[in-house]
This record gives C-alpha cells, structure tokens and sequence, in this order.
C-alpha cells in the first residue's frame, strides 16, 4: 500500500499586514513612542539576544533561538524607535495558572518603569484569558512585592514542577 500523498496547502498573507501589526500593540507606554506589543517570528533573534544578556550573569535560565521562535506567541515586547528594549512571556501551565518569565529591560532602559509595565500587561493578558493566579520565580522578589505579588512555596505550582522542574540545573535552589 502506497502512503495517500498530502496535497501542500499555502497562502500569502501580505494583505492588510501593517493593520495586523498595529493590532498587536497592546498598551502604551510613554508619550514618546516606547511600546507594548505582541512578539513577532521576526522578533526572535533580537529578543533571543536580549534575554541572553541576563542568562550569563545567572538571571534568566538559558533557552535557544529555536525555543524562542517555538513560545514566540507567549512574549511581549517594549519596542523603543524600532529597537527592542524589554520583554516578559506568559507560559500558560493550566486553565486556572499562569507564568511570568523570561522578564527582560535593556541596560539602557532599567529604572524607567517599563517591567512593571511588561508585568502589569501580562496580568492583564492573564486576566482577560480568566486564568485566576499568576506567579513569577525570581532572584527579584522585592520587584514582584512592588507589584503585589506575594512569596509562596512553589509546591503551590505542581503545574510548574511537573513541566519544567525535574530537569532544572536550579532544582534544588
């Protein structure tokens, strides 16, 4: 028996891409043209390189161009004169919880509010998928605190340590 050949299925969709685009803004953050916005396949190698500026200091666990264009849809982006200077993702474990990570500002950018905002908007995003608890595991809890996140045992977060934990470098920290 010969395999049924599957017929290959394509579409363009270049029409009405710069309306697409600016749909996926999601807030704005400051008068002078810094903004939210939903991450793009095409933002990947930047936003890979940013998050890899808080891997080797140990801030964010290492993940590779290809894991960023494969959770892509999870991120936002702070987009400042066309140069990504912040980031976060929300990794859905549950119907009910949800994951702050991968939560990045530029250098450049740190002190100017734009991670509380990146929090803020993916509790909201959180909110408007009617998930009912978001947490964040961070080096940062006085960051978190600030933005009423509380300390809890991750033993709360069975999704988590089920998901991602097992296999951790940082288990047993």
């Amino acid at each position: 028996m010969t395999p049924m050949a599957l017929p290959v299925l394509d579409r363009i969709v270049r029409q009405g891409l710069e309306q697409a685009r600016e749909s996926r803004r999601v807030a704005i953050v400051r008068e002078d043209g810094v903004f939210v916005r939903r991450a793009e396949p095409a933002d990947a190698q930047e936003l890979h390189a940013l998050l890899e500026n808080f891997v080797r200091p140990g801030m964010l666990l290492p993940r590779t161009l290809k894991q960023v264009y494969q959770s892509i849809r999870d991120f936002i982006v702070v987009v400042d004169r066309g140069r990504i200077v912040g980031a976060g993702a929300l990794k859905i474990y549950s119907a009910t919880t949800a994951e702050i990570g991968a939560l990045a500002v530029a250098d450049d950018h740190q002190g100017t509010g734009l991670g509380g905002r990146v929090v803020e908007t993916l509790v909201h995003d959180a909110r408007a998928l009617g998930l009912q608890r978001v947490f964040a595991l961070t080096l940062r809890d006085r960051f978190f605190h600030r933005l009423g996140f509380e300390t809890v045992p991750i033993t709360e977060f069975p999704e988590k340590i089920a998901a991602d934990c097992v296999g951790c470098a940082r288990r047993t920290a």
